[in-house]
């Protein structure tokens, strides 16, 4: 196993030095020394926000159970030290959890009636990752549902696109989204019926109704292409 490396010694020295006299040498408890280091490593990068906690839990040679813990009670003791803000944060978040491999993985702990109603299974491993994203599901108005798996969310695919219309992410052209969709699935009666419309007098809202029923019906099972396509129009920073 490759020995744990920080990418800028210097700067988490210091950093680790400030706080301890911020606090009052010796002051600090040894679990806030300890959540102080893991905050400050992920900071760094030498451990991978965006790893898995089983990944990264063999990184320092715990259990992922003990992993989980750091990584909740460090946000909540040193979140000064990891200041980001919303409109940072969720695409981040989005990027990395709406990945293929990680919604194959998700779909194992959602029914299939809750596919069939539009719900996407979505894995948040990061405990402070999955307490934003259920921040920003309800900013929008929706609530997060759980089904088999604390750590998987249930969310509809309309709740993602208002995230998405909420976070500036979504082409505000509808003529523009009209093209992606008919590139996206030109064979879909949505699409079809879209497009019958003078392209000129396009609303949004018309563009927005076809985007949401081809979302729900990739997330069923029922659009070639799959899900992450439809996502890629909602979400272009997922590449």
């Amino acid at each position: 196993m490759q020995a744990l490396a920080l990418n800028d010694p210097a700067a988490f020295g210091q950093e680790f030095m400030r706080q301890t006299q911020l606090q009052g040498f010796g002051s600090l408890t040894k679990r806030d020394l300890e959540l102080l280091i893991f905050v400050l490593l992920e900071r760094d990068g030498a451990i991978d926000r965006a790893a898995s906690n089983h990944a990264a839990a063999a990184q320092l040679r715990v259990t992922p159970a003990k992993l989980k813990a750091l990584r909740r009670d460090g946000y909540a003791r040193w979140r000064q030290l990891a200041a980001e803000p919303p409109e940072a944060a969720l695409p981040r978040i989005l990027a990395t959890v709406l990945t293929a491999e990680n919604l194959r993985a998700g779909a194992r702990h959602v029914s299939e009636r809750s596919r069939k109603e539009g719900f996407l299974a979505v894995r948040v491993e990061h405990p402070d990752d999955l307490a934003r994203f259920e921040q920003a599901i309800l900013d929008v108005g929706a609530l997060p549902v759980y089904e088999r798996n604390r750590e998987v969310v249930a969310v509809r695919f309309d709740t993602l696109l208002r995230l998405a219309e909420r976070g500036g992410h979504l082409q505000p052209d509808p003529q523009a989204v009209a093209r992606e969709l008919r590139k996206l699935a030109p064979a879909a009666q949505e699409v079809a019926d879209l497009l019958r419309k003078d392209l000129d007098q396009l609303r949004w809202e018309d563009v927005r109704n076809a985007l949401n029923a081809l979302g729900a019906r990739a997330v069923a099972g029922g659009l070639e292409g799959g899900v992450r396509s439809v996502l890629r129009v909602a979400f272009p920073f997922l590449g």
